[in-house]
Parts: structure tokens; C-alpha cells; sequence
């Protein structure tokens, strides 16, 4: 709700879908989740001027141990150079000096947010074209859980 309001202080669409075959109760750590949810989203609102941020949950597999999900956040941002994306994951580190001037933060948001997602077995990458925007996509293990569990 919150990123929405900042999405539509901006004028950007907000869409937010969960694929109907995600399990509806998972066993995770949400507030981890939430951290990762909020920063990638949260980034791709300040990063965008115009357009659309979207977020797609989906399952990609099913396995012994869990529910392997799949979490998109796509926007029609300014977009990251090629050689510039093995360096976004890096602690205290920008893309470029002159958009961390225009656009803010530390540079630790992005960093730690491939540190939780790693903690929980998972991984992230990104695509992404300069004036076009950027996907990043995080693939994370959950367990379904019980119906019956509180």
C-alpha cells in the first residue's frame, strides 16, 4: 500500500499480480520478504519518471524442498548500462555518481538485499536497457505450509 501511494504520487501505474497457482500460505521469513519486496520496488519507483512499475509473483517449480517463486519487478526507468550491472550488488557502490546526486541513497539497498536473498537459498539477476527499464527477478525457495497451521 505504501509503495503504491508513492507510485501514484509520481503518476506511475502500479500493478501488483500473484499468480493464482502460488500456494495461498507459505512458511518463509516475511519480513525479510518484505525488505526485498520493498527495496527492489521501492527502487524502481525512484528510478522511474514515467510509466509503469510492475510486480509479478509467480511459482517457477516445485520441489522436495519447497516452492521455488519467482518475484519480477519491472519498470519503464532510466534503464542500467550492461557494464554497469555486476557492480549494483556491491555494498556502497552506484551505477554512476551523477544518479546517485539526482536520485539519492547509500548504496547498501541492493547489497543486502542479494545478502537475503542468498541467506534463503536464493538468487537474483537483472536485465535491463538503458531509456527502456529494468526487470530484476529473484528466484527464492518457500515452504508451503499447512492449511490448518496459524
Amino acid at each position: 500500500d505504501i509503495l503504491a501511494v508513492k507510485a501514484q504520487e509520481k503518476g506511475l501505474e502500479f500493478i501488483c499480480r500473484i499468480d493464482p497457482r502460488v500456494p495461498p500460505r507459505l512458511e518463509g521469513d516475511p519480513g525479510r520478504l518484505r525488505q526485498i519486496v520493498t527495496n527492489l520496488v521501492g527502487n524502481a519507483i525512484k528510478f522511474t519518471a514515467r510509466g509503469e512499475v510492475a510486480l509479478h509473483v509467480t511459482p517457477v517449480e516445485e520441489g522436495i524442498s519447497g516452492d521455488l517463486l519467482r518475484f519480477e519487478v519491472k519498470d519503464t526507468g532510466i534503464g542500467i548500462a550492461p557494464e554497469k550491472i555486476d557492480s549494483l550488488f556491491t555494498e556502497f557502490k552506484q551505477t554512476d555518481a551523477t544518479i546517485a546526486s539526482e536520485y539519492g541513497g547509500t548504496g547498501l539497498g541492493l547489497a543486502i538485499t542479494r545478502q537475503f536473498i542468498e541467506m534463503h537459498g536464493g538468487r537474483i539477476w537483472v536485465e535491463s536497457e538503458i531509456g527502456v527499464g529494468s526487470v530484476f527477478s529473484v528466484a527464492i525457495p518457500l515452504t508451503s505450509a499447512a492449511e490448518s497451521a496459524p
